[in-house]
């Protein structure tokens, strides 16, 4: 078909497949070959387009993709290695903290050393805790945790950690009740995954959590939606900026208040709920709570 004659406009179009053309030159061109019939004849048209400029960009996307993952990976093999590194002369401390306290090899000979070494041990717990997560967190990012999917009863789930989390809520004046519908059908997921991301919630909810408020961990079944698990506090609350920046990355969410372990933990419990194809959501306003959904599609949930 001539190209300075376009085809008709009803004509119908059969395939269109990318080629190599070369020109008078030799050198090769990318085109685009689209062939059609042309209605009310025998005839056929093909139409062919220069996509030179189609395929440049699309190499440079690439090349930009490969260099993201590349960074990305290099980036979590870091913090994995700097994690290592950390935990076992932290976990010395502690462990030399704890042959002191026992005053095997005598006693210490006074009480506020005992003290100083309390505050020691629990520095050093928080560090493991925020190794931990740094390493977990390195872990999903680069693709290299181990999931095993298997059928997961949220209830089960609910019911355990909030039973562990009992003393602390109760230390922090939080009442914690939850709402487990026995019809609540069980999803496929990874079990331990799941339960480190219920047991982050309900930790950082109690965290910001003022004495005499609550917290109420449920979970529901919607035939459109899937599988929700909620956890709904009456804490301090975020506004919305700050919601982007606790899941972002190490930063100033309310959730997080006083603890450095809060502010890395968002991150990882949204990466943990998309390893197990769920979708984690923030519905939270100033002064009046926060809504935390960790919902699981129709595709992972297991019916009769």
């Amino acid at each position: 078909h001539d190209a300075a004659t376009p085809p008709p406009a009803d004509t119908k179009w059969y395939a269109r497949r990318d080629v190599i053309g070369r020109v008078a030159g030799g050198a090769f061109l990318p085109l685009a070959v689209s062939l059609g019939r042309v209605p009310g004849t025998d005839g056929f048209c093909a139409v062919i387009h220069d996509i030179t400029r189609w395929k440049r960009a699309e190499e440079t996307a690439e090349k930009a993709r490969a260099h993201a993952e590349a960074a990305n990976l290099q980036k979590s093999t870091f913090l994995s290695e700097v994690a290592s590194e950390i935990r076992d002369p932290v976990d010395a401390m502690i462990g030399f903290a704890d042959l002191i306290g026992s005053e095997s090899l005598g006693p210490v000979g006074n009480e506020r050393y005992l003290e100083y070494l309390d505050d020691i041990k629990r520095s050093g717990h928080q560090v493991i805790d925020l190794v931990t997560i740094l390493h977990d967190l390195a872990k999903v990012e680069s693709g290299r945790m181990e999931l095993n999917f298997e059928a997961v009863s949220l209830a089960e789930i609910v019911s355990e950690v909030t039973a562990v989390m009992a003393p602390k809520a109760n230390r922090q004046r939080v009442i914690v009740r939850t709402h487990l519908p026995s019809s609540v059908p069980p999803v496929v997921g990874d079990h331990d995954t799941i339960r480190q991301i219920t047991t982050n919630l309900v930790a950082n909810s109690i965290r910001s959590t003022p004495a005499g408020g609550q917290l109420i961990v449920s979970i529901k079944y919607e035939v459109e939606t899937g599988v929700s698990l909620r956890f709904r506090d009456s804490g301090v609350g975020m506004r919305q900026d700050e919601i982007e920046s606790a899941l972002r990355a190490p930063g100033a969410g309310q959730v997080s208040s006083g603890a450095e372990s809060g502010r890395l933990g968002l991150p990882l419990t949204k990466a943990l709920a998309e390893a197990n194809r769920a979708e984690l959501s923030i519905a939270s306003t100033p002064g009046e709570g926060t809504l935390v959904e960790v919902r699981f599609p129709p595709a992972r949930v297991l019916l009769d």
